[in-house]
């Protein structure tokens, strides 16, 4: 592991956490940032969350919709369920995404919502394109399917390959879906052509 690398893996993924309402949050501020505007841009239905760490994500999303007056809903999927985050629109499904069971209780908790699709889970290439088969039918048109974490790669961190390499298998057999560099408008981002815009 390069000096670069070594910098990258410990001082920012492990130490300097972005925290939100007392809990940390793995997200650089620009991509936060981002992701209000696509809120606001799109107006979600639904938002769902595959990998929610501490909830910190989940709950400003929650907290976000209010702010905007939107009824939209928010799934929050993970392994374990974070510990005392709970909000009125906020579904928790516990268990791994790609479990028959765990997607039934999300299509259940959908109902007709479609809207935007964030994927923060294990970045594995073979777990990341299962996931986006399985969970891009909840994306509606003109909405995301955000791959988080793409910068692995350019970085060549593990897992290598990862999900950037999920991101170009999967646009290549999906063209309905596109990949949006304007949403990297900050330069800085985890997640460089991670924006994968539906387009119908």
């Amino acid at each position: 592991m390069t000096l670069r690398e070594w910098l990258y893996f410990h001082n920012v993924m492990h130490r300097h956490y972005t925290h939100y309402r007392g809990r940390k949050m793995l997200k650089p501020p620009f991509d936060w940032v981002v992701l209000g505007d696509i809120i606001d841009e799109t107006s979600p239905e639904l938002v769902i969350e595959i990998g929610s760490y501490e909830g910190a994500t989940t709950l400003w999303i929650a907290d976000h919709l209010d702010a905007i007056g939107s009824d939209a809903q928010v799934i929050g999927i993970d392994i374990t369920q974070p510990p005392a985050v709970t909000h009125p629109r906020i579904s928790w499904v516990t268990g791994d995404c790609l479990d028959e069971a765990v997607l039934a209780q999300v299509v259940d908790l959908a109902g007709e919502r479609r809207g935007l699709v964030i994927e923060d889970s294990d970045h594995k290439l073979h777990i990341t394109k299962r996931i986006l088969e399985l969970y891009y039918r909840f994306v509606a048109p003109g909405n995301y399917l955000i791959v988080e974490d793409t910068i692995t790669e350019f970085l060549q961190l593990p897992p290598f390959p990862g999900p950037l390499e999920a991101v170009h298998d999967f646009v290549a057999v999906h063209p309905e879906f596109a990949i949006d560099r304007t949403r990297e408008k900050y330069i800085l981002t985890y997640n460089p052509m991670g924006y994968l815009l539906r387009c119908r």
